[in-house]
């Protein structure tokens, strides 16, 4: 106070006295000067202190005075940002400043002041301003270091001065004053350039989690993982350290996540133990770390282990036989291997598990019953890859499991006398009895023999004797096997055969790939070759023929099993067919196309018998084998093949012929042909040039003739093999200048000799070789001579070919050539033709063997062509022969022009006839034939000039008719001929006439009819249209005298022009004008537009009447006002303009505002829709509406984001009304709804969402006129705007631990972004979010710890209103869970005894506890409470009267149920203990003595009731007399005496008990509820029991799930029901 004192100088005061003086015309806001709250009135005239309190240094005046101002200048004056004028004008400046401090730091609970918060408010207002201390949270506890540190920040860089010391601000009892003197500068208060700003850090809000930090389930090698989450902490670095047993420690590199806003860390344990992962965030140690991590040793790879066997098999398994499966953990690590087996129940079964070794175990299990059986194998606890899988078992005993193969049951293909083989397979059907029999056609059974076995192999065969059919029939386990009987078709013996078939493709092959095998024919005699496969397969089929009696047969079978190969020939199976071949899978083990097979003995030729044939077969590259090779000749005799392994997968292979036929080489490599397999050899016998003779005319030195046959013979039958090679050569000038080759045919004999015949082409020296093998024999070359054997000058030819004229291009033609008495020789032509290339096809030199040839051709070229024909060479007369060849005759060139199908009588006529390019002779021909049958003359004259091909035809028609024009070209009509052509007399249009009303008019609707008359006029043709609005149908009909009546049907409203043209030409007055009308119909008038809908004063509004289907009529416009009591008709200005086309433009212009009656009538008739009200609105101003917000300003809009603006309408309406109407058009040009709500004070709010990215126009309307600046552009783009997301609900107020707490948060027109929940408390919480699919979501999470929770929701990474959400969260109450108990609440309650009992609320929650104890007369007890510090609570009273007492607990102000709502009774002190024997009979009386009584004031009447029963007198044994000890309370209340007579009864008489009902009756229906009741009402007391026996001694006790029993109360009848058992339903059952 000295020090302020001191301040407060003489000068320093009056300074202010005249400021103050000034102040109080202002009226301030007087506080008092000890500041204190404003009176009931706030403003109050100050008188300033006088000089005289100046001087004195009255302090308190000289304070208050200092504080006045400092609150209106520092406080109350300034405007503050983020407030609004209204509310401060509300609050006092305590409350202003306050509320300003609160709504910067709203996590802190600010309520006042006071010391306590002081240090904590100055740090968070200097957080504010930028951050220059974020980390205050963070500081050590050192309030006075805190304190001078957050000041002096303030002073250095905010400008704030220090006027109230650090010390002083922390201290208790610093005055309020001084605290708001100094924060009100913080409010106007501005950061300096340069200030040290530090982002916000706050480590405490940073949170780690996942299954990396989990104290157990992370394995050594085994990736751990968790997420660090700092949403909520700020800005700063994760660092991560994992320390391992040993101390080792190591970071971790964190990775920031999507939004880096989460962090995600994975590290690996290398080593077993407790491992310590530390979590530092900007440094500092987030809460929970360092996290206790326990590694445990590492599992091995679940997906590297394999599991295998019969006992995983699908199919193939059986019951009560053992399998098992082997299961392979190689490179898998370490882990327990387990195996779980499941039957079709779901029971488990027992698997017994061996280790084999190396890294093998065995599960061997033995299944029950059949059905599926699930299999699990785990390793390490998880499943192997392909597990669980599904085992069906089988039935003990599975015919359908057997399989029945081989030729002797196949449906066709055995015959008799050929053994017939079959195996049965029984390994995978169980245990069972095999049977087979086999019946012959007869039905007797015939002989089968079974050969040797196999582990459930079985092969059978039996040999039929006669064709027909046989039955076998296979069982197993007396059921048949699938498939049988079967049926076998045994045919004849086989006789002689065409085709014989062998391969390594009729044993077996392989899945995929080729089975080959190959078909010869026998002999010469060959029939029709077939092939069929039957299989478990469909096999494609290929036969390729090798044109040397034999063809390649493949087949590709795509599943494995046996196959029967079916061979025939003329469709019957040759012998020995079907072949049954086993096909095996593919194992992927062998690669038969990698075989190479290759040598001299595979080669076509070169191989000689009796000499061994070598090649190799090199399989080193193909896989596993094995290698068969089979070899055959053309005889069908088997050879030798001797196969020796000479290396790595290379084999020494050879055979030695033994015959000079085609010898066949089969090669496989795993039952499949290589590559070229099957080779096929041909076999030698050797070559012998010099023993081939050569004979015949045609190799003599003389005798031949030019140009006679001759021939001569080659004998190689003793020459071995070899090939015979002839070549004929002919002297020089025989044919041409040189030597030439003469042409010859060889014909093969069948005893090896050939004979050659040739033709010598002419006179002269000829030389022929013979070769054998390519050598030649020893005797050639023969040396021939040939003498000439022709005259060519007897020669001669005729015919059309020949001819000058009369071929014609491209038309065969012929001529002949006669040879007679000329010799023989070759008769040879050529053709020369004009340009290059042949002159002619088909060409052909036909001998027609009478000394004549005939030579056809085709000349294919026009102009001048030459002929040489020559015999023997020689020209014969007249050759060469000069032909001219025409065009080809083509009449469809000829054209027909200019020629009328109508002509007139006497008039000259004429037409052309075009024959360019018709080719021919030319010869063209014209007859015109009149009506009258008799000739036209006509002259043909040809057009000189450039079109010499055309002729002009002229004629003059003489008779009135139908004429023939008939043209022909070179005696062929034309196209078209005969033409017809009408000769007529000339038509007159002007003697057409037309009339009828239906050339002036008509009616929509009706036909319009006129006439129309053509007597007169010629003959012409008659045209007739109709034009008008739209089509109008036209019916004719021809009256047969000259005249046609006509209607049309005009369906629109209009003028139509009706044409009427004879020979093209209008009659006279054509084109006639109809006027045609809609009947009149004022029904049919429409009227629309504008003016029917508002109007304005002033202003014109406009109607749209349609009434061109309305008829004629006179169109009025009416209106009435409907203001005041009497409607009066009022003529407005009216303008009605006929648009011409049937619809009138209606314009009114209303002169006053109001509700009108508008009256259209058209022809004096209301028309529709009239009266029509139309309010007439006063002309508006619009150009006051302001129209503001984001909604019309663009700013921060965002596709699906909710937005708003205003319209401020008041200067045109204070009490608002519909008057504004909003359109927003999107980009694409649909339009947003807009909700407009009215305000009713002349303002409007408007909401959109925008739902497109883009510029939108904006439109408002006041009363229909667009306000200034509308329509508004604004742009919208992606985003979200977090203001409008809501959340509410319970959840968000208050929540219960272990509970469910809701809430829901709404989205839409929120825009798009990403919505983040998190919810931070004393615990974690288990958190779940549903999306509604409506823009909202629900949120449900459950805390475990009571306390504050921050429920933090963001949207787009901002925070929405309200969030955080600060939640209390309290355990949950539940009243049921308390328990009372105690003396106090019991029956042994004594008037005026201290009484007490315990209420346990321990596992009920927090709540209050009442209890209120009632006397019998509704007076209350006093009631104390003990609270026992564990929940539970002692409750004491004291009772004063006797009687029933109530006693009522309630928890949470819920009362506890009923049966704790506790009645006691309440006896009085006085109480005598007495035993007594009773000795009782049943059914009579029993007589009870007291033993030990005593009383003071006999006599009493005892009132008792039983204490302990020692023995029970009610019972099920009370059939004897016995003895009970009873011990009694017996209460004192008035005189009476012992003895006490008591009557003991039985309990129970079974006798009196009646059962009835549909249940004890015979004929119960199986497997269907039936009832019997048991009525024990008169019996007593006694337990009953109900037994249900079926005859076969199977019991059922009332205990069994399908047997009910329903007790009624009040003793009425017990109720027995009960389900039957499903046995047969003639089983005998007994109750």
């Amino acid at each position: 106070m000295e020090s302020r004192q001191t301040d407060c100088s003489l000068g320093f005061c009056l300074s202010l006295a005249p400021v103050l003086f000034f102040l109080s015309w202002e009226k301030l806001p007087i506080n008092s000067v000890c500041g204190c709250e404003p009176k009931s009135d706030p403003f109050i005239v100050l008188t300033p202190p006088d000089s005289k309190a100046i001087v004195d240094g009255n302090m308190k005046l000289i304070l208050g005075m200092v504080w006045t101002l400092i609150l209106h200048y520092s406080i109350s004056m300034p405007v503050w940002e983020d407030e609004v004028d209204d509310e401060a004008e509300k609050k006092t400046p305590k409350q202003r400043l306050l509320g300003w401090i609160q709504n910067k730091v709203p996590d802190l609970p600010i309520n006042n002041f006071r010391w306590v918060q002081q240090t904590t408010s100055i740090l968070c207002l200097v957080v504010i301003f930028v951050g220059l201390c974020p980390d205050w949270e963070t500081w050590d506890n050192k309030p006075s270091d805190n304190a001078q540190e957050a000041m002096q920040l303030a002073d250095d860089w905010l400008g704030i001065p220090q006027v109230i010391a650090p010390e002083e601000i922390i201290d208790p009892s610093v005055d309020e004053q001084s605290v708001m003197t100094y924060l009100s500068q913080f409010p106007k208060a501005k950061l300096k350039p340069g200030a040290p700003l530090k982002p916000k850090l706050n480590p405490k809000k940073a949170r780690a989690y996942g299954p990396g930090l989990e104290p157990v389930g992370n394995r050594v090698l085994r990736p751990a993982v968790f997420t660090v989450d700092a949403f909520s902490a700020g800005q700063g670095q994760v660092t991560v350290y994992v320390e391992d047993p040993e101390g080792t420690r190591e970071e971790v590199k964190a990775v920031p996540n999507e939004g880096k806003k989460t962090f995600g860390v994975t590290y690996i344990p290398q080593v077993m133990g407790h491992h310590k992962v530390t979590v530092l965030f900007a440094g500092q140690q987030i809460p929970k770390s360092p996290f206790e991590v326990s590694v445990d040793k590492a599992q091995g790879d679940p997906s590297k282990v394999t599991a295998k066997g019969p006992g995983l098999e699908a199919i193939g398994n059986i019951a009560n036989k053992p399998t098992y499966f082997d299961i392979y953990t190689a490179g898998a690590g370490v882990g327990d291997v387990s195996a779980f087996i499941k039957d079709p129940q779901g029971r488990p079964l027992e698997a017994v598990m061996e280790d084999k070794g190396d890294s093998v175990f065995r599960c061997t299990y033995k299944p029950t019953q059949q059905g599926p059986h699930t299999i699990t194998v785990t390793f390490g606890g998880i499943a192997i890859p392909k597990s669980p899988s599904t085992v069906n078992i089988g039935p003990a005993s599975m015919p359908g499991a057997c399989r029945a193969t081989g030729r002797g049951l196949q449906p066709r293909g055995v015959r008799v006398k050929q053994v017939a083989d079959f195996r049965v397979d029984t390994r995978n059907a169980g245990s069972g009895d095999l049977k087979v029999t086999v019946k012959g056609p007869k039905g007797m059974e015939e002989p089968v023999k079974q050969k040797e076995s196999g582990d459930g192999v079985y092969n059978f065969d039996y040999y039929p004797h006669a064709p027909g059919k046989y039955t076998v029939t296979i069982t197993w386990g007396g059921q048949h096997i699938p498939k049988s009987p079967f049926e076998v078709g045994v045919g004849p013996e086989a006789g002689p055969q065409k085709i014989r078939a062998w391969g390594p493709g009729l044993e077996g092959g392989m899945v995929g790939k080729s089975a080959d095998f190959v078909a010869e024919s026998i002999g010469t005699d060959v029939g029709v070759l077939g092939f069929a496969i039957e299989g478990p397969s469909q096999a494609k089929i290929e036969c390729e023929d090798q044109n040397d009696g034999s063809c390649d047969v493949k087949y590709w079978p795509s599943e494995a099993g046996e196959y029967a190969v079916h061979v025939m020939c003329d469709d019957d199976d040759i012998e020995d067919s079907p072949f049954m071949a086993y096909i095996v899978p593919d194992n992927q083990d062998s690669n038969p196309s990698l075989v190479k097979a290759y040598g001299p003995g595979l080669e076509k030729s070169g191989c000689i018998i009796n000499k061994p044939a070598e090649f190799t077969v090199n399989a080193k590259d193909a896989g596993t084998g094995p290698l068969k090779i089979s070899a055959q000749s053309a005889e069908g005799g088997p050879l030798d093949v001797k196969v020796k392994k000479t290396g790595d997968g290379v084999y020494a292979c050879s055979y030695t012929p033994i015959a000079a036929v085609k010898h066949t080489v089969a090669v496989t490599w795993a039952g499949v042909s290589v590559p070229n397999s099957p080779f096929r050899v041909k076999v030698g016998k050797g070559s012998h040039p010099h023993k081939v003779k050569v004979f015949g005319p045609g190799i003599e030195r003389t005798g031949l003739k030019a140009n006679e046959p001759t021939h001569f013979t080659v004998d190689c039958t003793e020459a071995g093999e070899g090939d015979v090679s002839v070549g004929i050569k002919c002297d020089a000038n025989i044919i041409s200048d040189q030597e030439e080759d003469v042409d010859f045919d060889i014909i093969p004999n069948a005893n090896d000799t050939i004979t050659v015949k040739y033709i010598p082409p002419g006179a002269g020296r000829l030389t022929i070789k013979v070769l054998f093998t390519d050598q030649e024999i020893p005797i050639s070359p023969f040396r021939v001579k040939v003498e000439p054997s022709h005259d060519s000058s007897k020669v001669k030819a005729e015919g059309p070919g020949v001819a000058r004229s009369g071929v014609e291009c491209g038309k065969p033609t012929h001529f002949t050539v006669h040879t007679k008495g000329a010799g023989k020789a070759p008769v040879d032509v050529q053709f020369t033709g004009t340009g290059k290339g042949d002159a002619v096809q088909d060409f052909d030199i036909i001998d027609n063997y009478d000394y004549s040839h005939t030579v056809k051709y085709t000349p294919i070229q026009q102009g001048e062509m030459v002929i040489i024909v020559t015999f023997g060479g020689d020209a014969i007369p007249k050759s060469p022969f000069a032909v001219g060849v025409a065009a080809p005759l083509d009449v469809n060139k000829v054209q027909v022009n200019n020629l009328e199908g109508r002509v007139e009588v006497g008039q000259d006529q004429e037409f052309v006839v075009g024959t360019k390019g018709a080719g021919g002779q030319g010869k063209l021909e014209v007859k015109i034939t009149s009506p009258s049958g008799k000739l036209v003359p006509c002259v043909l004259e040809a057009q000189p000039g450039k079109r010499p091909e055309n002729s002009t035809v002229k004629y003059i028609p003489k008779e009135e008719g139908l004429y023939a024009v008939e043209v022909s070209y070179d005696g062929h009509q034309i196209p078209g001929s005969p033409f017809p052509v009408e000769a007529t007399l000339p038509p007159d249009p002007s003697k057409v006439k037309a009339f009828g009303p239906g050339l002036k008019g008509g009616l929509v609707g009706n036909p319009a009819e006129f006439t129309i008359d053509t007597k007169g006029a010629g003959t012409g043709g008659l045209g007739l249209t109709v034009e008008g609005p739209t089509e109008a149908k036209i019916e004719c009909s021809d009256n047969g005298d000259g005249t046609c009546s006509v209607s049309y049907l005009p369906t629109e409203p209009g003028e139509y022009l009706v044409n009427i043209l004879f020979e093209e030409t209008h009659i006279p007055g054509s084109p006639f004008h109809s006027d045609v009308n809609c009947p009149f119909d004022p029904t049919k008038v429409v009227a629309s537009g504008s003016g029917l809908k508002r109007a304005k004063v002033g202003e014109a509004s406009v109607v749209n009447v349609d009434c061109s289907r309305a008829g004629p009529g006179q169109l009025t416009l009416d209106a009435a006002s409907d203001s005041g009591t009497n409607s009066q008709l009022i003529h407005l200005f009216v303008q009605v303009i006929d648009n011409k086309d049937g619809t009138y433009t209606v314009t009114y212009v209303p002169l006053t505002a109001g509700m009108y009656t508008l009256l259209l009538k058209y022809g004096g008739k209301a028309t529709p829709g009239f009266p029509a009200k139309v309010m007439v609105d006063p002309a508006v101003d619009t150009s006051r509406v302001k129209v503001f917000g984001p909604g019309v300003e663009g700013q921060a809009l965002f596709r699906e984001a909710t937005t708003d603006f205003t319209v401020d309408a008041r200067s045109l309406t204070k009490k608002g009304g519909d008057h504004i109407k909003a359109k927003v058009r999107n980009p694409s040009g649909a339009l947003t709804d807009c909700v407009v709500t009215d305000k009713a004070d002349g303002t409007y709010g408007i909401e959109y969402t925008p739902f497109e990215n883009g510029v939108h126009a904006v439109e408002v309307l006041y009363d229909e006129s667009p306000v200034p600046k509308s329509p508004f552009q604004v742009g919208v783009e992606e985003g979200c705007d977090p203001t409008r997301v809501l959340a509410k609900g319970p959840g968000l107020q208050e929540a219960l631990t272990e509970a469910p707490n809701n809430f829901s948060i709404i989205t839409r027109g929120a825009g798009i972004g990403g919505l983040g929940i998190t919810v931070e408390g004393p615990s974690e919480s288990k958190m779940s979010c549903k999306d509604n699919k409506d823009g909202s979501c629900n949120v449900e999470y459950i805390p475990f710890v009571p306390g504050l929770y921050d429920v933090n929701i963001t949207y787009g990474g901002q925070h929405i209103p309200g969030s955080p959400f600060k939640v209390p969260v309290k355990d949950m109450v539940d009243p049921s869970k308390v328990k009372i108990s105690g003396p106090g609440v019991s029956s042994g309650v004594r008037a005026n005894i201290p009484q007490s009992f315990t209420v346990d609320c321990s596992k009920a929650g927090v709540a209050p506890l009442s209890v209120a104890v009632t006397a019998p007369k509704g007076v209350a007890e006093p009631v104390e409470m003990t609270d026992n510090r564990d929940g539970t609570h002692t409750v004491a009273y004291t009772p004063s009267v006797e009687g029933p007492y109530s006693v009522v607990v309630k928890y949470a102000d819920e009362e506890i149920t009923r049966r704790d709502r506790f009645l006691v009774a309440v006896l009085p002190r006085t109480e005598i203990l007495a035993s007594f024997i009773v000795h009782r009979q049943v059914g009579h009386p029993t007589t009870v003595h007291l033993n030990s009584l005593k009383v003071n004031d006999p006599p009493f009447f005892f009132f008792f009731f039983f204490l302990n029963v020692h023995t029970s007198i009610l019972g099920p044994t009370c059939d004897t007399v016995s003895s009970s000890f009873l011990q009694l309370l017996i209460l004192l209340f008035t005189s009476s005496s012992s003895p006490f007579k008591l009557r003991v009864l039985p309990t129970h008489d079974a006798s009196k008990v009646v059962a009835s009902g549909p249940g004890l009756t015979t004929g119960v229906p199986a497997s269907f509820p039936v009832e019997f009741t048991i009525d024990a009402k008169d019996a007593g007391e006694g337990q009953l029991s109900v037994q249900i026996t079926v005859k076969s001694g199977w019991t059922r006790e009332r205990d069994s799930p399908s047997l009910g029993v329903v007790r009624r109360l009040n003793g009425s009848p017990a109720k027995q029901t009960f389900s039957v058992y499903k046995p047969s339903p003639r089983v005998h059952r007994e109750v």
